[in-house]
């Protein structure tokens, strides 16, 4: 005798017992922390290692993702260390020319010059990534060099205006603007790396105060 077979099950019952998997959606606003968190862990990598010390790996560890969602958002390490220096740049020219303009030339260098420094030192890490690639990869060296642009022609201007009301005498308004930039440039990058001011005159004192008062004698200006 043979068993009866069971019944079919009706169509709009198979799969019923199996409820639908959901995939997660991402949360709006996942992809910018992630980036924003791969970006950051870059950046306090470069404060204690050169750019070759440090990998795609410990960038993406430091962010706490992995290294493929690290290939989500960057086509490799140098990709988001361009981004880093191109936010530095950014947020530094912000700083350099955002400083008070006094109708008195002696002020005005000092308030230009703490704006300089300040903006240099307020990203440490930033800076020291910038100007580290910028000797090996043609796109940030054109970056920094945009920037000095920025502040030669600041520079320029204010200079041009004491030539102008007599408060220092006739001098070639483009060359020492660059000497300027050059001067402050040169300073930060040496300090913000070693210690090679240590115990002289420069340490002594406010490096604003130091360098100010050099640029104004320089140009003959009154105290």
């Amino acid at each position: 005798m043979t068993s009866a077979r069971p019944a079919p099950t009706p169509k709009s019952e198979v799969g019923a017992a199996r409820p639908i998997r959901r995939v997660p959606e991402r949360r709006r606003g996942d992809g910018a922390v992630t980036r924003s968190k791969l970006l950051e862990s870059a950046r306090q990598l470069a404060d204690t290692k050169s750019v070759p010390e440090f990998t795609v790996e410990d960038i993406a560890s430091g962010a706490e993702v992995s290294r493929a969602a690290f290939y989500m958002y960057f086509d490799n390490k140098l990709a988001i260390c361009e981004e880093v220096a191109r936010t530095t740049q950014a947020g530094f020219i912000d700083m350099v020319t955002s400083f008070k303009r006094d109708a008195d030339i002696r002020s005005t260098i000092q308030a230009g010059v703490r704006a300089y420094v300040d903006g240099f030192r307020s990203d440490r890490p930033g800076m020291r990534m910038t100007y580290e690639l910028a000797y090996a990869e043609t796109t940030i060296r054109e970056l920094v060099h945009d920037t000095r642009t920025v502040v030669y022609q600041l520079w320029e201007h204010e200079f041009d205006r004491a030539v102008e009301t007599g408060q220092c005498p006739p001098l070639d308004v483009p060359l020492v603007s660059r000497l300027v930039v050059g001067m402050l440039e040169t300073f930060c990058v040496r300090t913000m790396r070693t210690e090679e001011y240590s115990g002289t005159s420069v340490a002594d004192r406010d490096p604003v105060e130091t360098i100010s008062d050099l640029w104004c004698r320089a140009l003959q200006i009154d105290f």
